[in-house]
């Protein structure tokens, strides 16, 4: 199955009510299909807890998008759903990245940090072993309920209410991503340097490429091809300095551990852990560069951006 990013059949005119159904359909069977891989052959390809996890993601995406469209009692009960779902998968996923890093490690390559790498990587399986029994606890305790109510929500979508109800799809895309586009670069024009700064500007950033890949065809194709892309590639830039930092802080909270359990065990393996953090953390001047090149290349290209819907005939 593919991982469902771009869904076919929306339209601008369509009624809002008709939209919700198609898309939570397309993004709950995403989840759907990966859960059962993620639990049971989560060793078999990494990638199933990886598509599991950001398949919740874009779940809990369409679900924001069209909250004024659903029940209010059911929208709750499969956002917690859900939360429970990708909490449990994203601690799998962190431990899978974290484990598939260490051989390629320069720090780790040279014969005085084999002892390292072995404990590192022993101590990561360890870790990764047990939230993968917290993801199939959580796959027993949410996993029916969800199954349940995702076959029945996309049903339950309704027309929004309000003075300000969106009149069709392409009102709600005109409506939300420019909200989402103004909170965005608002906070992009306030150049966040620290790391809680930019990972902050990291979510609002998934925020708004889940809902590009829900609106883009409600808008030129200049959506897709220019301005999406550029929300991806600041994505990677974020998720690499975040991925430095969040590293580099458990590798010192592990030699803080092996210092206080088993202090002469760490001598043998003080050297791999230090120098492996040490490379991490320069990882992060170097990404914070990187997103200084991209915050000015977006900031120009805001200039030009106009969030007219396509014309269709309604």
């Amino acid at each position: 199955m593919a991982d469902g990013k771009w869904i076919a059949g929306l339209t601008p005119g369509m009624p809002v009510a008709d939209a919700a159904k198609t898309v939570l359909a397309a993004r709950f069977a995403v989840v759907r299909h990966f859960l059962p891989l993620a639990v049971e052959k989560p060793h078999e390809d990494v990638e199933y807890v990886h598509q599991f996890r950001v398949g919740t993601r874009r779940a809990g995406a369409a679900l924001r998008v069209f909250a004024s469209a659903l029940p209010r009692k059911h929208l709750k009960e499969v956002k917690d759903v859900l939360r429970v779902l990708r909490r449990a998968a994203g601690d799998a996923r962190d431990w899978d990245v974290f484990l598939a890093a260490l051989p390629g490690a320069k720090p780790l390559t040279a014969a005085t940090a084999k002892p390292a790498l072995d404990f590192l990587s022993g101590y990561a399986f360890g870790q990764r072993a047990a939230s993968q029994e917290r993801l199939m606890s959580a796959a027993t305790e949410a996993g029916p309920r969800f199954a349940e109510i995702s076959a029945e929500l996309p049903d339950r979508a309704r027309a929004p209410e309000g003075d300000d109800a969106p009149a069709n799809f392409g009102a709600l895309a005109a409506q939300q991503l420019g909200d989402l586009f103004r909170t965005f670069t608002a906070t992009v024009e306030a150049n966040p340097a620290e790391a809680d700064a930019l990972h902050a500007l990291r979510i609002v950033g998934k925020r708004l490429r889940y809902a590009i890949e829900l609106f883009a065809d409600c808008f030129p194709p200049s959506m897709r091809q220019t301005v999406y892309p550029a929300v991806e590639r600041v994505q990677e830039v974020l998720g690499d300095i975040q991925d430095a930092s969040v590293g580099a802080e458990r590798l010192k909270c592990i030699r803080t551990t092996v210092q206080a359990i088993m202090p002469k065990q760490l001598t043998r393996v003080r050297k791999g852990i230090d120098g492996l953090s040490a490379s991490l953390r320069a990882k992060v001047p170097a990404g914070k560069k990187a997103f200084a090149a991209w915050r000015t290349d977006w900031l120009e290209l805001m200039k030009g951006l106009k969030l007219e819907v396509v014309a269709v005939a309604l």
